[in-house]
């Protein structure tokens, strides 16, 4: 009823069964599993989440920051623990510049300490950015060549979720990517059980939300190796 297809526009790209390497497959240490589950408990409006990202939606979500392409400013919104940071830190090269967004302050304190003190932030390290705060208030008029979102669109109104689309516009170059995952499913299997008002949250969501699918998504990609398995949308918003 409400959780679209690849199925609305262009084709999906196969599931992904490369495998990761040893750093990769260390995806939920038992440290950072056990902070995201206290967040998520304490603030789940904001997180959205169970448990942090896996290395293979991780993978399948900074698919845009492969391939040939010169020097990017690349926006993360909502990294939480910085799962997903990971790998991108992974893909970036000489020039690159990632300003990492997360509106939760011991989140935000724990990404400043991964980057500190992870080896696998040592090449770019002078290249990250975290701020702590919320999108809206992110600075830039067409300031970046990709969007990579964690944001739990599920957990906000329809104004919010419409909002957020208009603050991606404004911050994307013309034909810059926007990546962004959600659970597969949630809202198709929360409809039947929900009061009324509810109901019509759930709708107003999937309707601002499949509008851009159909009219924006480039490529679609289901990924069944994370908890819960996650739907990965790249959406160009500005041609």
């Amino acid at each position: 009823m409400f959780e679209n297809s690849p199925e609305l526009t262009g084709k999906e790209i196969p599931t992904v069964t490369t495998k990761l390497t040893p750093t990769e497959k260390k995806w939920n240490p038992l440290g950072e599993t056990r902070s995201f589950l206290r967040q998520a408990k304490e603030q789940f409006g904001t997180t959205g989440a169970i448990l942090p990202s896996s290395g293979y939606l991780a993978r399948a979500i900074c698919q845009s920051l492969r391939g040939e392409r010169g020097p990017w400013n690349i926006l993360e919104v909502g990294p939480g623990t910085g799962a997903i940071t990971r790998e991108i830190a992974r893909a970036m090269r000489p020039g690159d510049k990632l300003l990492a967004v997360e509106i939760n302050q011991r989140f935000a304190d724990h990404l400043r300490q991964e980057f500190e003190t992870k080896n696998c932030f040592d090449a770019v390290r002078q290249q990250i950015e975290v701020q702590c705060g919320r999108l809206e208030d992110t600075a830039g008029e067409a300031s970046y060549d990709c969007i990579i979102s964690g944001l739990p669109m599920n957990n906000f109104d329809g104004e919010m979720v419409r909002n957020i689309f208009q603050v991606f516009r404004r911050l994307l170059k013309p034909g810059a990517p926007l990546s962004y995952y959600e659970y597969l499913g949630i809202r198709d299997l929360k409809y039947p059980f929900v009061k009324k008002g509810e109901k019509k949250r759930l709708s107003e969501i999937s309707q601002i939300v499949n509008e851009e699918i159909l009219n924006h998504q480039v490529r679609f990609r289901r990924v069944w190796l994370n908890i819960p398995p996650a739907a990965v949308r790249t959406l160009v918003l500005k041609p």
